[in-house]
């Protein structure tokens, strides 16, 4: 049995998202550099979390199809997940090339991105759920006990 890491990256780029978007909204109502910055950091984080939970989703994908989850199901969590990192993307470049300094108007741009990137990274949490909870990706059954000493123990 090989350890999946998927399940257990895709909390952190997905988290580091919405706090971003969070930390960006608090910096626009209260005025704070120290939040806008804070903001960057948890994007910039969520980004390169993104990627390594994308990387394990990738080598997990055989075992789920092995497992007899569609493919197509796969597919469609799999290019959600390219969404939600692609719009992740462009808002660290955004934020790189405006050196984090917004004008209303640029503001609002990046807002309605970040809007589409947390509709995103949500279908493609939701996709993988279903995956798990529905179609059975990444779970292990136990077969029953072979040996005589097991089965009398289980009361067989």
């Amino acid at each position: 049995m090989t350890i999946q890491f998927h399940p257990m990256l895709v909390h952190f780029p997905i988290a580091l998202l919405f706090a971003s978007v969070l930390f960006d909204v608090a910096s626009t109502a209260l005025t704070r550099d120290s939040l806008r910055e804070a903001a960057q950091w948890l994007l910039g984080l969520g980004l390169l979390g993104g990627i390594v939970a994308a990387i394990a989703g990738g080598q997990a994908e055989g075992a789920a199809e092995k497992a007899g989850v569609p493919e197509a199901l796969i597919e469609t969590h799999e290019t959600l997940a390219y969404l939600t990192l692609g719009t992740m993307a462009v808002l660290v470049l955004y934020r790189l090339l405006l050196r984090n300094r917004f004008s209303t108007r640029a503001l609002v741009a990046y807002f309605m991105v970040a809007a589409v990137g947390l509709v995103a990274v949500s279908a493609t949490g939701h996709t993988g759920g279903n995956l798990v909870y529905e179609h059975g990706a990444g779970v292990h059954t136990t077969q029953q006990p072979s040996h005589p000493i097991a089965r009398i123990a289980q009361g067989d």
